[in-house]
Parts: structure tokens; sequence; C-alpha cells
């Protein structure tokens, strides 16, 4: 199966494509990729390189689209690309699909982009979990954001702390450039609304910023698409 082109979407943070992760890497996959790239691609193991391909075609379609492609786009020492100057853009990637959001880089806009499959529904309550994973919403969830969980049916509990996990993962992608550190899941708290916005509040430990911050979240190809937005306030 090739790196087919799944979607081109505007949204609000950006330009956002979606690429299906190959089973097998073909030649005209391969093609799609600039010399560099291809050749960085051949040094990764087996288990990165559709992830990896797949990542780079949906940065570059989106780049294209907003007529900011200007040549091949490797890695930093961090693992996050290493973007031409004048960009902003995030990638994120699971078993069968890739995205990538991109945008001009004005007044120090920092993006971030992150994707995770939906978790699935028992088709009654009254079946056993669906879900075998552990529970992470004490590790990634705040206490305010708990204390709202309690208050959600116990069935959709699991999707809300996915939800979370992604939203956070895409603001700290967007805050990784600026800050240059880890930035731990207690240093953010995110409440999604069902329009699709996101209340955020960033309490970061070293007291950087402070900062413009906005998050949106989405469903698409059977996964929760979640971005973030970020600029330098002063």
């Amino acid at each position: 199966m090739p790196a087919d082109v799944l979607f081109r979407i505007d949204l609000p943070h950006g330009r956002c494509v979606g690429v299906r992760v190959p089973s097998t890497i073909e030649q005209g996959d391969l093609c799609m990729l600039r010399e560099e790239e291809a050749m960085f691609l051949g040094t990764l193991s087996p288990a990165r390189k559709p992830t990896w391909l797949a990542g780079r075609i949906a940065l570059h379609g989106a780049l294209l689209d907003i007529g900011l492609d200007k040549g091949p786009i490797l890695a930093t020492t961090r693992g996050a690309p290493e973007l031409p100057e004048g960009v902003t853009a995030s990638i994120s990637h699971k078993r069968t699909l890739a995205v990538a959001l991109a945008a001009a880089q004005v007044q120090g806009l920092s993006l971030g982009v992150d994707i995770e499959p939906i978790p699935v529904l028992p088709a009654s309550l009254g079946e056993p979990a669906w879900d075998k994973r552990p529970d992470i919403s004490s590790r990634i969830m705040t206490g305010e954001e708990l204390a709202a969980l309690a208050m959600i049916p116990e069935h959709l509990r699991r999707r809300e702390v996915i939800l979370s996990f992604s939203i956070k993962e895409a603001l700290y992608k967007a805050l990784n450039p600026i800050v240059g550190r880890y930035v731990s899941f207690q240093e953010a708290t995110v409440f999604p609304h069902s329009d699709g916005s996101v209340a955020v509040t960033l309490r970061l430990s070293k007291q950087e910023g402070p900062f413009w911050a906005e998050a949106r979240w989405s469903e698409i190809e059977g996964h929760l698409l979640t971005t973030a937005a970020l600029r330098p306030l002063g």
C-alpha cells in the first residue's frame, strides 16, 4: 500500500495534510522525497521508515500548499523537523496515518500537531472494557482536569483522557522550540469544548513566557486531531 495523501485542509492554525503510512515503501514513494531525505531514510530502522517517510511527504505537501516548500527537511538533534527560515511546522504519526501542520512564522509563532486513534466504545455499556491499556489520567491530568473528568460518564472517560493527552502533546511540540526543554503534563491545564475549541492555561515550572496559547481539536480518519499555536507576548 503506497503513501497516499488522504486529506489537505485548512485549519485555524495552518495548512494540514494527512498521508497514509505505507505498509511497504515503493519506488514511487521515494520519488516524493529530496535526495538528502532519501539518504537519511536509508539510515533508519525498518520500523521507523514508513512513518518518517509519510511524515515528510505530509510536511512537504503542507508547505507546498502555502508556497513555502524550500528544500530537504531533515531532523534536529532533538528529533524535530529542521525547518527552513520563515516556517513553523509540526508532524505527528501513528501506525496508519501521518499528519503535518505548517504556516508562515510570523511574530514568533510556533505550531504543534498531534493525532491519536479514537478509542472504540463498547457496543453496549454492559460489555467488558474494550481498552486494555493502563489508565494514564493521574499521570497526564492536573487536579482540576481530574475533577472535571469525574463528572463525565464512565464509558466516555477514556476518550476524554486521550483527547487531553493529545492536546498537551500538541502544546508541548509548539513550546519546545521556544523553551528548549522537556515540559511536564502538569505544566498545562486544558479543557476541550464540544465546538473544537480548548481552554488553555500554562503554568510553566521555569516561569518562561508569558505566551499567547491556543489549541483546537477535531476528528478525522478515525483519529483525534489536535493543533496548538503559541506566540511570545511582549
